[in-house]
């Protein structure tokens, strides 16, 4: 059986990415959302999320973007002078690698948004990350523990290597792929349940309805998760960029939700034998 979760990221970032989201849940093939508990849609997507109880909804843990859940000066390591999180993945690691981020920042701050989402009522399916930051060992431990207390053992696993437009995604695709791997014993030993196939860091916002067909048509036996971003450019969006800065994938947004709502792909699924689910059913 090919059973397949189409997670869209960033559920609460903003009215214009969660409208996006639902639609692509109620005429596409979405199936899953994570939810950004620090961004200004939250409440928003919590009340959307209750109107549809058959989107899986997750935490989309963030240490990049935004204001921190957490008062900034309880977080002092993750934030900058202005109170905002780093907002550069690169910056981020830079510093963790130094010695400049604390770990204990990051288990408060990751803790208090799983606490929130958990507090608004959600029935939290799963964890990933913001820019897959959960992904870097010191930061997968945490994730790993947190995931065994609150009970929530369903964690994005990345297993993709290939040949992207951009070399530097391909270049990310294996990285995370390989941090991944050397976090596999720890992942089974503490009984965390992953998709087997994962699909979307090397044609990121570039998920068309003729790359989505693709992907479809050759899927592995077990579960597959494609990672997807639609939404709408709405002018909330483009004020939450220049509020907490700008990144490439709002300007494709709406190319991936149309790929989502195409009756070519919907058809593959119908007649591939393809079963659409999201992760509390793995």
């Amino acid at each position: 059986m090919k059973r397949v979760i189409v997670n869209a990221d960033d559920f609460g970032l903003c009215q214009g990415v969660n409208r996006g989201i639902v639609l692509a849940h109620q005429k596409g093939i979405l199936t899953s959302a994570t939810l950004m508990a620090n961004m200004p849609g939250f409440d928003e997507a919590v009340e959307m999320a209750r109107d549809h109880p058959r989107l899986g909804v997750g935490v989309h843990l963030n240490l990049l973007r935004g204001e921190p859940v957490t008062p900034a000066r309880d977080v002092a390591s993750l934030v900058r002078a202005d109170g905002f999180l780093h907002g550069s993945a690169y910056a981020f690691i830079r510093k963790l690698g130094s010695g400049r981020i604390s770990g204990g920042d990051i288990e408060k701050e990751l803790r208090a948004q799983i606490e929130k989402a958990f507090a608004a009522g959600v029935p939290v399916s799963h964890f990933d990350s913001e820019k897959h930051l959960h992904m870097i060992p010191p930061v997968f431990r945490i994730v790993i523990r947190l995931a065994e207390e609150y009970r929530v053992p369903r964690v994005r696993y990345v297993r993709e290597c290939c040949l992207a437009p951009r070399v530097t995604q391909s270049f990310k695709a294996l990285a995370l792929s390989l941090s991944c791997r050397f976090m596999r014993r720890r992942i089974l030993d503490h009984g965390i349940m992953t998709a087997d196939h994962f699909y979307g860091i090397c044609r990121s916002g570039q998920m068309t309805a003729s790359r989505l067909r693709k992907v479809l048509a050759r899927l592995g036996d077990g579960v597959t998760e494609i990672m997807v971003h639609p939404g709408f450019m709405t002018s909330d969006l483009l004020a939450m960029e220049k509020k907490i800065g700008s990144y490439y994938i709002n300007n494709l947004r709406e190319r991936e939700l149309q790929a989502l709502l195409d009756d070519g792909v919907k058809g593959l699924v119908r007649d591939g034998g393809i079963q659409l689910i999201n992760f509390s059913e793995i």
